[in-house]
């Protein structure tokens, strides 16, 4: 079996954006007059915009009352986030080096539209993507693998033929529930956090990884 795609996480993978998110939800939540300090809202912030509302709005909240307080957050962390926005360093030569490679690319996020149209179109990063899946397509959020999956299908690739690049320990596992390789990038757990999880790479950021090292994990 060979390496025929990547498939990327967003936040946090590629680009180094979950310390604003932290702030801005912070920010968020205070307008509302809840406090929060920045440990629970890393402990209560994974998955989708709705699971995370329901951990701080009680279990009752409307969908359509997520949705609105959702997208009132999210433009917090947009105007906090669009002055420091970059790449995670090296990642504009690996995506170049995958494409002349000829290997697919699907970005899988749990981040909904308007903040993956915010990074890609930023960064002018889309065309590298073949496909694109946020939470307003498959809504429910890692560790369940449903994203990963539904990208692979897309791609029309088989699982074992693909890996992901994640930062977060559900990420992690929803690519290994999908039956996929990991690579971990340390944005937000240390390469000492990460022993002993079972990624295939940890890497700093992308000048620590190329297509050889990657393509030699399906040989």
């Amino acid at each position: 079996m060979a390496l025929e795609a990547v498939i990327f996480d967003m936040d946090g993978t590629l680009v180094d954006s979950m310390p604003y998110h932290m702030l801005s939800w912070q920010k968020f939540l205070e307008s509302k007059g809840i406090e929060a300090g920045l440990e629970e809202i890393r402990e209560k912030g994974h998955g989708t915009l709705f699971d995370i509302m329901p951990r701080f709005f009680g279990e009752y909240i409307t969908r359509e009352d997520s949705y609105r307080l959702a997208m009132e957050k999210e433009a917090i962390f947009r105007e906090m986030y669009a002055p420091f926005m970059k790449p995670i360093e090296g990642l504009l030569q690996f995506l170049d080096e995958l494409k002349q490679n000829g290997i697919k690319m699907a970005l899988g996020t749990a981040a909904d539209f308007s903040n993956t149209d915010f990074t890609l179109d930023t960064l002018q990063i889309r065309s590298y993507f073949d496909v694109i899946i946020t939470s307003d397509i498959v809504p429910e959020g890692k560790p369940s693998p449903a994203v990963y999956n539904y990208a692979a299908k897309q791609l029309g690739i088989n699982p074992s033929a693909c890996i992901v690049f994640e930062d977060t320990f559900s990420g992690y596992k929803a690519g290994r529930a999908a039956e996929m390789k990991v690579a971990a990038i340390t944005t937000m757990h240390s390469a000492e956090e990460w022993n002993g999880h079972g990624a295939d790479l940890v890497l700093n950021n992308y000048y620590d990884v190329n297509f050889q090292t990657i393509n030699r994990l399906f040989t």
